[in-house]
């Protein structure tokens, strides 16, 4: 117990979401434009989101009120693993997922994927599996841009151990006790 001039203080308890976070939505925590945001969808204020994802990503965002979890999750020291789908336009070759592999230099510094999948091709759009353990501001949009394959479709289907699963988009639950053991022990 901790006393404070004649009041007892007790401690805030941890909280952990998962948020499916709809296209167009933004990862704030109050918008003055009116515009919806993540806190929207949980119709709480007193939470922040693990990291962001661009107003024109779709997919799994974490939200809790334990900063340092939040902090070990972020920082690039820990190698935190994020896979997403990819849509882009057009083909995409051997060629240019190597040189997504090996790297591709951006305004702010070299960025590459770990890992990459191809799911499925054709001429007008190609759908990949990525994954990468950092996130820099549009890294993904940019370095797709750069090989000349825009993306059409963004979404993050897992953060670290936690999947996206079935949660539809606009739709929030709590992470489970051995998702939230398995969060700690990263």
């Amino acid at each position: 117990m901790v006393e404070f001039d004649d009041y007892i203080l007790k401690p805030i308890k941890k909280e952990y979401f998962i948020i499916n976070k709809p296209k167009g939505s933004i990862t704030t925590t109050f918008d003055p434009q009116g515009r919806l945001t993540v806190m929207d969808i949980l119709k709480r204020r007193d939470l922040f989101h693990v990291g962001r994802l661009d107003k024109d990503t779709r997919g799994l965002l974490i939200v809790t009120n334990d900063g340092d979890l939040a902090n070990r999750l972020l920082h690039p020291r820990y190698k935190i693993e994020r896979r997403y789908r990819v849509t882009i336009k057009g083909e995409i070759d051997n060629s240019k997922v190597e040189k997504l592999l090996n790297g591709i230099v951006l305004e702010d510094g070299l960025a590459r994927f770990d890992s990459i999948k191809v799911i499925r091709v054709s001429k007008d759009r190609s759908v990949l599996e990525v994954t990468l353990h950092e996130g820099r501001k549009r890294m993904i949009r940019r370095m797709f841009d750069r090989i000349g394959n825009p993306v059409l479709d963004l979404l993050r289907i897992q953060f670290g151990p936690i999947k996206l699963g079935n949660l539809k988009e606009g739709e929030a639950r709590p992470l489970t006790k051995e998702e939230i053991e398995r969060l700690k022990c990263l």
